[in-house]
């Protein structure tokens, strides 16, 4: 098969200016949508009820921007852009290898952790995690915790402020989970795991990512995207995690009682060894916030691995 022509032929490492990205969006626009046009011009009937479910009630204006959106998220990946989870450890060096041909600039952001009510076969827990999926009805959760009469609350989207959130549709496309209308929710969500901790990206470890009890009920009921879809919860289904840097703050020294941010990340180093690999290594032991330490260890968990380890998002961009 042939490769088409490209819109506007760049090199590695060439910038994209924006008037030139807005006319070869417009190209792309009015291309799609001419091909789209015959494609519908050309139906005489629809041939089962099976294809008209396919169309979703979409009129033609929907699903060519739907077209468009897919085909500019593609560029954006295929543009000299990396998107990377991993998980460092003290006095080791992760070598990534990017093969974008080039040395690209870094940007690393702290994966911070959180407090979230988890369930697993209909048990719920409260735990800290770097990666939560949960539904738009959850943005609070209330349950009891075992030994304890009071139910404790907690928030999962701020009442005030931005959400940290990416759809849950959009993360299966970003990495490039197949699926179908007859597809369960848990198959999906396993394989949405296994795709987001694969090379380059690395394992997490089992307690540092989990699912809500929406989740974990649509899973044990093995609902269909096909249900999902027809009872509205599809575009409701969310995946939060939570990525942050600080910009050369240092925090005042007897401020221990003030609600200030912790500095993130932190003794980080980058190196290039190359034009396709780069390396990441932690110095020393990250800081975490008084918080997350006082929880993780009531928690149970092994706080001093956890203090060695440091939980990034790395983007690239050559």
């Amino acid at each position: 098969m042939s490769i088409p022509e490209p819109y506007v032929e760049y090199k590695p490492g060439e910038l994209i200016a924006a008037e030139i990205m807005n006319d070869m969006q417009s190209q792309i626009r009015a291309d799609i949508a001419s091909q789209a046009q015959a494609a519908v011009d050309a139906i005489t009937q629809v041939p089962s009820a099976q294809d008209a479910d396919h169309l979703e009630g979409q009129s033609l204006a929907d699903i060519t921007q739907a077209i468009i959106d897919k085909a500019i998220g593609e560029m954006g990946l295929r543009s000299g852009y990396a998107q990377l989870f991993k998980k460092l450890q003290v006095g080791e060096e992760s070598v990534v290898y990017h093969k974008l041909q080039n040395s690209p600039l870094v940007d690393l952001y702290q994966l911070d952790y959180f407090l979230v009510v988890a369930s697993e076969d209909d048990y719920k827990y409260l735990t800290w995690v770097n990666f939560f999926l949960y539904h738009s009805g959850e943005k609070r959760i209330r349950f009891v915790p075992d030994g304890q009469n009071a139910p404790v609350s907690v928030e999962v989207e701020p009442t005030d402020g931005e959400a940290y959130r990416v759809s849950f549709a959009e993360m299966l496309e970003r990495y490039k989970v197949d699926y179908t209308d007859n597809s369960t929710l848990d198959d999906i969500e396993n394989e949405l795991w296994d795709a987001i901790f694969a090379s380059p990206n690395d394992r997490f470890d089992d307690q540092q990512y989990a699912h809500s009890p929406w989740f974990d009920r649509c899973c044990r009921d093995q609902r269909s995207v096909k249900s999902l879809k027809q009872k509205g919860d599809w575009d409701d289904m969310w995946i939060k995690f939570v990525p942050r840097k600080t910009v050369n703050y240092i925090r005042p020294a007897g401020d221990d009682n003030v609600d200030l941010p912790t500095a993130a990340p932190t003794m980080v180093q980058v190196s290039h060894f190359g034009f396709n690999k780069l390396g990441l290594l932690l110095l020393t032991e990250p800081v975490y916030s008084q918080e997350v330490i006082n929880g993780l260890r009531q928690e149970g968990r092994d706080l001093e691995a956890i203090q060695r380890e440091l939980k990034l998002m790395v983007l690239l961009r050559a």
